[in-house]
């Protein structure tokens, strides 16, 4: 599940994942050592929509994956009006960014591209083997793809095939869940 693009020398990232009776919270750090600034997509908002909370909620094989990166484009998703776009972090050299995200209880698939697949969106796994986070990097240059702009005082980019393929992914072990 980790991996994708190659990630600069001295960037590090960690996390962790606490499951409790009512939500999840995922508390992660990106350190940035290397010369090259990167963006995190941390879904503050989209371009024309109300986020349905702070990540994406996806389902990953047997496990559940809570996501704040970039997605390809699906072969189930033929055409949408407006490619879906994800509020972006700048993580300069030399910086330290954390955060912590809480995801209610119980889990709702939450996915980019939800509304332009015909059945809706991959479902959930009834019994999750467990919980992963993964966090998307995307290091310097930053191809033209990404569509990085400014709508209503929120840096964004655009989600699709070669966004995905230009970010290095970080994820958690599986904490189990149920």
């Amino acid at each position: 599940m980790a991996g994708g693009a190659a990630i600069p020398v001295g960037v590090t990232f960690d996390a962790e994942v606490t499951v409790t009776g009512a939500d999840l919270a995922v508390t992660w750090r990106v350190d940035n050592r290397s010369s090259q600034e990167l963006i995190v997509p941390t879904l503050v908002s989209h371009e024309g929509k109300v986020p349905q909370g702070d990540a994406y909620i996806v389902p990953a094989g047997n496990t559940i994956e809570i996501a704040q990166r970039l997605f390809d484009w699906p072969d189930e998703v033929r055409e949408l009006a407006v490619p879906p776009s994800v509020g972006i972090l700048r993580v300069g050299p030399g910086s330290t960014e954390s955060r912590t995200i809480r995801i209610p209880r119980p889990l709702t698939t939450y996915h980019p591209f939800g509304g332009g697949f015909e059945d809706g969106p991959p479902g959930l796994p009834s019994t999750p083997a467990g919980v992963v986070f993964c966090l998307g990097v995307v290091p310097e240059p930053y191809p033209p793809a990404l569509g990085l702009r400014t709508v209503d005082g929120v840096e964004i980019a655009t989600h699709g095939r070669i966004s995905y393929t230009r970010q290095h992914r970080f994820c958690t072990e599986p904490v189990a869940f149920r």
